[in-house]
């Protein structure tokens, strides 16, 4: 099995297929295509990487800064990712939160959906904490709940 962790370039969106789970959101993260220059910026800016393993495309990862130090990370998984490539890529997310310490972050957080165990665990697993925050994050009364994490 190999598996290979590139900067992100907008070629990585084709034929990604995302877990059941996260369907909405890929979905409206794929709409910010059509915002002038987005994916060029997710590339440009190096807040986005990709992990492959045997040349497909298993998850999609970035951080967008925000004021006193803290970011708002973002990750979509394959939906066929199981077993090993789960491990894998839970290896390769906690190394890329860690290395953004090093890079000036100081904190970082993201949105987890109520109704997504499996998402919660991993963020637990992660090292993230659960906050009190929460929020509608896509309008759609699906509800979401910030994690944290200090870095």
């Amino acid at each position: 099995m190999e598996y290979n962790v590139f900067k992100f370039k907008p070629s990585h969106l084709s034929d990604f297929q995302v877990q059941d789970m996260q369907r909405e959101e890929w979905e409206a993260f794929q709409g910010l295509e059509d915002a002038e220059n987005y994916a060029e910026w997710l590339e440009e800016k190096k807040r986005t990487i990709t992990l492959a393993m045997d040349g497909e495309v298993i998850s999609i990862m970035g951080v967008m800064p925000m004021p006193h130090g803290g970011g708002n990370v973002w990750l979509f998984l394959n939906g066929e990712i199981k077993g090993h490539g789960l491990m894998l890529a839970t290896k390769c997310v906690n190394g890329a939160l860690n290395g953004l310490k090093d890079v000036g972050y100081e904190w970082v957080q993201t949105g987890v959906r109520d109704d997504f165990n499996q998402g919660r665990r991993w963020a637990k697993l992660l090292g993230f904490t659960e906050t009190v925050y929460k929020g509608d994050l896509m309008d759609n009364g699906t509800i979401y709940t910030y994690w944290t994490k200090v870095l």
